[in-house]
């Protein structure tokens, strides 16, 4: 149980140190250099969580011959920024605080066969760092946290919840990248950003299903680098490490732990004007590890069958095409064919299907709005096996007033799996969050969420009994910021 745990804790430790020392090199490299805003590594459109300030340099957009390309939301490991334009994104900041919450949730453990009601409280403080020199931009996000429950007790815990995100430009036409997101918690509803109060910047995860409560780890790593070969011509390479862990079996019954690796290699070409195409060849190897159950037991984990293993390795090649509307809207497209096997109890020959997908990214002064839809062989998330996914989510944000801001945000998820045992299922999930933010002055703000969860999986014990869960959140924050280097 806590091995696992560990390691996942030493991965990210090491991780930290990593980009420290980078950091502390580049920084030193460019120690005469003033701070600017955040000028990203590679120039690309508003899109990509980058600041409205920029170097002269930097200043062409995407669709401007000669200047930096940006790379494709295809094959780009930051994905859309849901901030407004009229956000402009103040970089070299210390900013930190403390958060007061509450949450009501009316199904906090399906797997005993009733839904049970349950109060939690929590204390969260918060604490971020951003910097940008003329080659570097790093910011780090860490928040701890206690949770509390009224009933169900054996549920408190602390929380852990680290973002790390760094961008250097190792030459004019190379640059580097970093992301990081790691979190500990025993309800994953709890970890859903408001959105109103906090826009996010990344690619959407893919959530296969949700337990109301139950402790879990989960982390996201990936790794870029590209190369711009010529005036509009770049490639790059994409690594990416995912992991999702119950430590304690016993409160996930049928359900299981997940690991995906995946490797992508690049090419994309800047056509005329606000075209890009490209094609990116990708390698997947996908891990689902449990205990399987008996289908028809009610009885704990403990009265497993066997201990249960499956492999997927799959290979993909997809052609992808992106349209930059403006610095601050795009649309882009993919398909391809994708060739998979899985091994484990049962093995399968290599079998081909296809994959496509689309993103849509739009943003003005007070209105934000992000749609993505993927149809492909993806990780179980949970489930014992690799699966053939279908997921959408929308996300849109407005600001209705200088210190009020609404959020509304959907997520569909359909998976069926690749191949069907006794412990396997195949199932659904539907969820949607109406979000709020009120900013009371300079340094307070009162925010709170509600989310509506819709699950189908017949042969998971911790789902089936009790599918639908309705969770609101309320809290209350302090928070400052300094300037730093001032």
């Amino acid at each position: 149980m806590f091995r696992k745990s560990e390691s996942v804790m030493l991965k990210l430790l090491t991780l930290s140190v990593l980009i420290a020392g980078t950091v502390v090199c580049a920084l030193g490299q460019n120690s005469q250099e003033p701070s600017q805003g955040a000028v990203p590594a590679v120039q690309g459109p508003e899109l990509a969580g980058q600041s409205n300030e920029a170097s002269e340099t930097d200043s062409l957009q995407p669709n401007d011959a000669g200047g930096r390309m940006a790379t494709p939301e295809p094959v780009n490991i930051e994905g859309y920024s849901m901030n407004f334009t009229s956000e402009g994104e103040r970089s070299n900041y210390l900013r930190g605080g403390l958060k007061f919450g509450s949450s009501y949730s009316d199904n906090v453990s399906p797997s005993v066969g009733r839904a049970i009601s349950d109060v939690s409280y929590s204390v969260s403080p918060f604490i971020a760092l951003d910097q940008v020199r003329s080659r570097l931009s790093w910011n780090l996000f860490y928040t701890p946290g206690f949770t509390f429950y009224q009933k169900t007790t054996a549920f408190n815990e602390s929380d852990h919840n680290v973002a790390l995100a760094l961008k250097y430009r190792l030459s004019p036409h190379v640059t580097f990248k970093v992301e990081n997101h790691f979190s500990k918690t025993s309800n994953f509803l709890n970890q859903n950003q408001n959105l109103a109060a906090e826009p996010t910047t990344g690619l959407p995860p893919n959530v296969a299903l949700v337990v109301p409560i139950a402790d879990q780890l989960r982390d996201l790593s990936s790794v870029q680098l590209s190369y711009q070969f010529s005036p509009n011509s770049l490639i790059g390479a994409t690594g990416t490490f995912s992991d999702l862990n119950y430590p304690d079996r016993s409160q996930v019954p049928g359900l299981f732990n997940s690991t995906s690796t995946t490797g992508e290699f690049f090419y994309t070409h800047r056509l005329s004007g606000k075209h890009y195409v490209g094609a990116a060849y990708d390698y997947n190897n996908l891990l689902s590890s449990g205990c399987a159950m008996v289908p028809t037991s009610s009885a704990p984990p403990a009265n497993c069958v066997q201990q249960s293993d499956s492999r997927t390795e799959t290979h993909g090649i997809r052609g992808f095409y992106t349209l930059y509307l403006s610095s601050a809207t795009s649309f882009s497209v993919f398909a391809g064919p994708e060739r998979w096997e899985s091994s484990g109890a049962v093995s399968t020959p290599p079998q081909w299907s296809p994959a496509a997908g689309g993103s849509f990214g739009w943003r003005r002064a007070h209105t934000s709005l992000e749609m993505n839809v993927s149809r492909r062989v993806s990780g179980g998330g949970g489930l014992a096996n690799a699966v053939h996914s279908l997921d959408g989510n929308a996300s849109v944000r407005q600001q209705l007033s200088p210190s009020t801001t609404v959020g509304l945000s959907t997520n569909y998820s359909l998976n069926e799996a690749l191949r069907l045992l006794p412990s396997t299922s195949n199932g659904h999930l539907v969820s949607g969050t109406i979000s709020f933010e009120r900013r009371l002055g300079a340094h307070f703000g009162f925010d709170m969420a509600y989310t509506r969860l819709h699950q189908s999986y017949n042969n998971i014990a911790a789902i089936s009994r009790a599918p639908d869960v309705d969770h609101v959140l309320v809290s209350i924050s302090y928070r400052f910021e300094r300037p730093l280097g001032r």
